[in-house]
């Protein structure tokens, strides 16, 4: 879905899979140092280009390390592009709405010869 970036979790971006107005999920391929009490400002980059870059203030509400890669959970607080991040959900849950509506359109999925 995009990248988060930012250089006091790491020099390399971090993968983001999963992003709500409240908190989002991040993969880091290697292991991260993280303080369970500093709040942090990621930049996210998501893959469509409709938004540009986010900025949010975030912190951290859990990690998972294993194998040398980091699982980061992050809540999203009050930050300079809230409302953009907003809009941007909200136009996810409509895409997600419309395709849901074309596949309550498929009465059948066989291929049939006429």
């Amino acid at each position: 879905m995009g990248r988060a970036l930012c250089q006091e979790i790491s020099a390399l971006p971090g993968s983001l899979i999963d992003i709500s107005a409240s908190g989002c999920k991040i993969f880091y391929s290697v292991p991260v140092s993280i303080h369970l009490e500093d709040d942090y400002t990621l930049t996210i980059q998501v893959a469509d280009n409709s938004i540009g870059d986010l900025t949010l203030i975030c912190h951290p509400a859990w990690v998972n390390e294993d194998s040398g890669q980091t699982f980061l959970g992050m809540t999203i607080l009050r930050s300079p592009d809230s409302e953009q991040l907003r809009t941007f959900i909200q136009s996810l849950k409509t895409q997600s709405d419309d395709d849901q509506n074309d596949q309550s359109q498929i009465v059948d999925s066989q291929c049939q010869f006429i």
